[in-house]
């Protein structure tokens, strides 16, 4: 008979050893919530919940037939997962696709890849023992013939369909894959329970922002309880430096710099100037005479069109765009040439509106569905928008496959700080606010 309240214990008990021997990863699992679920193929897998947090689960019934070293190595296991946010980058992977076979394929392959990156960072065996018919085998980037220390990425790309699905004993991932406690080999960890909420919410590209602004948080948060201690693993703080990376230039420097650039070099044919590239027009005048004539030329245009597409089923927030508008906002409020259209978009245009001052900017409504970038960028397009700016948290539709001449001249996407660039950084430049 299993006692419940003594797994529950044994765990926070190894959460807390590990504060004083692993440091970080204690002081990470003492902030994630742990329960227990006798149902998992497994001794213990995370899950993202649908409200953006991560949960770690645990089958008492392993636990009971294993050491406190395994588990901490299954700790760590399941904590470098979280760190490195592999389950907000399977949601983006699988956001934009359609097709329930290819999904399910993408899954399946990234819980491979996944684990590939993973046990390569740490000293873990590919095999372990404890008799009584319980064992466990591990993912490898050997049994594939793959180098070492590669991203889920690269792994990704290079597991080959039909071997993962031959994997199934040593795989993890599916909750099926491997065998039940005491049918021979299992799995260290279970990933079924990774894509479990999918389902559940409208916008998988939104979860995922959410889910790695949470992960962030946790891990900066747990960096900042043990720094002063300075034993990091290498992969551990390479990660933190890119959490805290600052921006090598503030971002509304950047904007400003990119509109302003683009408004410089802004023409329009002028028939008062010579064009020194084409001395002779020949045309008929009114007496039918040809006349022969060095113009038109160009001359500097100064009216120009900025459009604000605004993302409200996004994390953003009203005070991030006016934050984000900050370093244009003379041009918008008192150059009578410059026109400055907002579009709230969801799914569909739901508002557009010109905008005098930022201030004007109605930014109340919210959570409605996902979002579908194309349409307000064909309209950009249709105003004859000199720059458009997108602030938006990217989890959206694919504006990379998109051919590009459906597309306003110049867009600028303004993320949020853990914003997804994936499906838009080939149609224009990306920025990020800061924390």
């Amino acid at each position: 008979m299993i006692n419940q309240e003594k797994c529950s214990d044994r765990i926070k008990n190894l959460v807390t050893e590990l504060i004083f021997k692993d440091d970080y990863w204690g002081y990470l699992f003492s902030k994630i919530n742990r329960t227990e679920d006798n149902t998992l193929p497994a001794p213990m897998g995370v899950s993202a919940e649908i409200d953006g947090t991560i949960n770690l689960y645990y089958n008492s019934k392993f636990l009971d037939l294993v050491t406190d070293e395994f588990l901490k190595i299954v700790l760590e296991h399941e904590g470098i997962h979280v760190l490195n946010n592999h389950l907000p980058r399977l949601f983006r992977i699988i956001s934009n696709e359609v097709n329930e076979e290819i999904k399910n394929t993408k899954v399946k392959k990234w819980n491979y890849a996944a684990d590939c990156a993973v046990n390569t960072l740490i000293p873990i065996k590919k095999e372990y023992d404890f008799g009584n018919n319980v064992k466990f085998t591990i993912v490898h980037p050997d049994q594939y013939n793959l180098p070492l220390k590669q991203t889920a990425e690269y792994y990704l790309d290079h597991i080959p369909d039909e071997q993962s699905k031959n994997k199934k004993t040593q795989g993890q991932g599916q909750g099926d894959s491997g065998d039940q406690l005491g049918n021979g080999s299992s799995n260290i960890d279970d990933h079924g329970s990774w894509t479990k909420n999918v389902s559940k919410v409208s916008d998988v590209g939104s979860l995922a922002s959410r889910l790695q602004q949470y992960i962030d948080s946790i891990a900066e948060e747990s960096y900042n309880s043990v720094r002063k201690k300075g034993n990091l693993p290498s992969y551990i703080q390479e990660r933190i430096d890119e959490i805290l990376k600052p921006p090598q230039i503030p971002y509304y420097q950047l904007i400003s710099k990119l509109v302003k650039g683009s408004r410089l070099t802004k023409q329009k044919r002028a028939y008062t100037r010579i064009n020194k590239k084409r001395v002779y027009t020949f045309f008929i005048d009114k007496k039918n005479l040809p006349i022969i004539s060095p113009f038109p030329g160009k001359t500097k245009d100064f009216s120009f069109n900025i459009s604000v597409v605004l993302d409200t089923s996004g994390s953003m927030r009203k005070d991030d765009v006016l934050e984000g508008l900050s370093g244009i906002k003379n041009m918008i409020e008192n150059d009578k040439y410059c026109k400055t259209t907002a579009l709230e978009i969801d799914t569909v245009i739901q508002k557009e509106y010109e905008i005098k001052r930022i201030r004007d900017i109605d930014f109340s409504i919210r959570g409605r569905g996902g979002t579908i970038l194309l349409p307000a960028l064909i309209r950009c397009k249709e105003l004859n928008t000199d720059v458009t700016l997108v602030f938006t948290d990217g989890g959206c539709d694919n504006i990379n496959l998109v051919n590009r001449r459906m597309l306003p001249k110049k867009i600028i996407y303004v993320l949020t700080k853990d914003g997804f660039s994936g499906c838009i950084d080939n149609t224009g430049y990306v920025v990020r606010l800061p924390k």
